[in-house]
């Protein structure tokens, strides 16, 4: 096969493998359980396409059929994120460091870890101390960007092409990647950006105040946020920043060593090769 041919397979398979990957997209706290029927309508896919990408991910237990027809999300969901908790760079670096904060931080309070997901933020970890309770942040639920600390921060330090791609945050009808970012949403990302963290007051949670820095890696470019939830009458704001800052400089530490450290095997290939 040439090189375009080449190419023009891989292409295919790419496509094919997106649109299977948008079947598990379609499982959301909104709907948590589809027939095939209905999945091939929402994907404006034909029944019979539909029923071959349900049935390879019923094969590789990613969904399962609970009911005739009607189907939910695995056990092999469970088995990755498993995986993820163990060993997932940016957790595994962060989880020492937030249940320590949790722990001076103490009173009620959760401790956040973010990321950006899709056109979205979702919590990846969660540390929490006392009985804070209703904090809509939960791990694993994706939130609005430009809602709460955690997101604001992260979208302060996401570069201009990137802003510009995400729905919901532009204004006026030019082209989609020409689109002009509401100005009173700039001025206040580029005030957290300068200052270097965001503080929000009930945008999510009535009574709830978010505090957020964002967490860079080695090569400055953005993981996600840091971010403590607590209560809004809570005094010491810019003791609590601190602790915030010296959690965060200390999980960037432990990235920035971790991505010195080249595996024994990916040496020996190298050389190898």
């Amino acid at each position: 096969m040439d090189r375009e041919g080449h190419d023009a397979g891989h292409g295919i398979m790419a496509a094919t493998a997106d649109r299977v990957l948008g079947v598990l997209d379609l499982f959301s706290g909104d709907q948590a359980e589809w027939t095939v029927e209905e999945a091939a309508d929402a994907l404006q896919l034909p029944v019979s396409t539909a029923y071959r990408y349900f049935r390879s991910l019923s094969k590789s237990e990613l969904i399962v059929a609970y009911a005739a027809g009607r189907y939910v999300l695995g056990p092999a969901i469970i088995q990755l994120d498993r995986q993820l908790r163990l060993n997932d760079p940016f957790i595994t670096a962060a989880q020492p460091e937030m249940a320590r904060l949790a722990a001076v931080i103490g009173g009620n309070a959760v401790v956040m870890l973010a990321r950006l997901y899709h056109d979205k933020v979702i919590c990846v970890h969660q540390e929490e101390v006392g009985t804070l309770g209703g904090v809509s942040y939960q791990r694993g639920r994706p939130m609005p960007l430009d809602r709460g600390a955690a997101s604001k921060v992260i979208l302060a330090n996401i570069n201009a092409k990137m802003m510009r791609g995400l729905p919901g945050l532009t204004q006026g009808q030019a082209s989609s990647d020409q689109r002009p970012v509401d100005p009173d949403l700039r001025a206040r990302l580029r005030q957290i950006r300068q200052q270097g963290f965001a503080v929000t007051e009930g945008e999510i949670d009535e009574g709830k105040r978010g505090i957020a820095v964002p967490v860079f890696r080695a090569d400055q470019s953005l993981e996600g946020s840091l971010s403590l939830v607590m209560e809004q009458s809570r005094p010491d704001q810019a003791a609590t920043i601190e602790a915030l800052i010296n959690a965060r400089k200390a999980i960037e530490a432990t990235i920035a060593i971790r991505a010195t450290i080249i595996p024994a095997d990916t040496c020996e290939y190298e050389q190898g090769s």
